[in-house]
């Protein structure tokens, strides 16, 4: 297989046709028809379906386009790095928030990228949590904030802070509880809106296992939805209650749309972090985006701007000395009378 022929492909899948394709890459349609057919014939397998509409990806073809996307992007950078002094910040990132974080911190990173290294292309992605491991090993994203879920033999983690889980619904309800704290008995009473299982890595995933551990699985799932504002506006909408960070809705709990909830429970919180690739090189560029990350998730949770937070402990620290040392912001939530 040759570079030209990944970068080649992947022109093809995103523009959606060879023709276009072909304009956009400036090469004769008829040679990129014949690089497509020696690519399919090495691989063993198809790629792409032709029609008189255009290209459709097949199964295979989904799977080689996101390792043909890490791979020229990969070469990009090394391109990049090889031109450069060494010590300069120059070059692209690509970081990765899950839709539980992005919320909180995309805007305040990306007006601190744009500031601090402004030779730096900076990308940033707001992805599906069940998507983000594979980017990451497959070099289409650089840096992701994720919880310590990812395989530890391939993915680096350097926890942040830790955010506390609460119980939300909407005041509305009927059946809404007094303002106060709950205990997990009271917050699996009613129907619950979900994440699904295979995009919950950093909400479900460990809501289930403490609810799992406690012997309290929810009375009934209501829905399970994919997207943290149709979520929230479905609990508003008195559709069902969640347990979710309180950053993700501090607006609406301040309108009082939604009323929060801390849970009685420990456990019922989740660490985040820098994920990085133990398996590909760190550019200047991509260290630096790492450092500006953290000094972004620090100020924001030590502020008070990113409620219900407090900075983490490095790895093998205890969570009793988390809680005694950290600092803890204003809280919206309100005692039980």
């Amino acid at each position: 297989m040759e570079l030209r022929q990944f970068k080649y492909f992947v022109a093809i899948v995103d523009c959606g046709s060879l023709s276009r394709a072909a304009q956009q890459l400036f090469v004769a349609q008829s040679a990129l028809s014949k690089q497509m057919a020696e690519l399919e014939g090495e691989l063993g397998t198809p790629l792409l379906l032709r029609s008189r509409n255009g290209v459709t990806v097949t199964e295979a073809g989904k799977v080689f386009y996101e390792y043909a996307q890490g791979i020229t992007k990969q070469v990009g950078d090394a391109k990049a790095a090889v031109h450069v002094a060494a010590d300069s910040v120059v070059g692209s990132v690509v970081a990765a928030l899950p839709q539980s974080v992005s919320p909180m911190i995309a805007l305040p990173l990306m007006r601190a990228a744009a500031r601090r290294y402004p030779d730096v292309v900076f990308h940033l992605n707001e992805e599906l949590t069940g998507n983000m491991a594979d980017q990451l090993l497959r070099g289409r994203v650089d840096v992701a904030i994720f919880s310590p879920t990812m395989p530890a033999e391939d993915i680096a983690f350097t926890p942040l802070v830790e955010e506390d889980f609460v119980f939300l619904e909407s005041p509305q309800d009927p059946r809404a509880l007094p303002p106060g704290d709950v205990s997990i008995e009271e917050a699996t009473a009613r129907p619950l809106v979900w994440p699904a299982n295979a995009h919950g890595h950093c909400t479900r995933w460990l809501v289930d296992a403490v609810l799992e551990a406690a012997g309290q699985p929810p009375a009934r799932v209501a829905a399970e939805i994919n997207s943290v504002y149709t979520l929230k506006a479905a609990v508003e909408a008195g559709l069902g209650a969640t347990i979710m960070p309180l950053g993700l809705a501090q607006r609406e709990v301040r309108e009082d749309r939604l009323r929060a909830h801390r849970i009685d429970s420990p456990a019922m919180f989740r660490t985040l972090g820098l994920c990085v690739s133990v398996h590909l090189p760190t550019t200047n560029a991509k260290r630096a985006i790492c450092n500006l990350i953290g000094d972004v998730i620090r100020d924001l949770c030590t502020s008070g701007q990113w409620e219900g937070t407090r900075l983490a402990e490095p790895v093998g620290k205890a969570r009793k000395e988390v809680r005694a040392s950290a600092p803890r912001p204003p809280s919206p939530l309100q005692p039980r009378r």
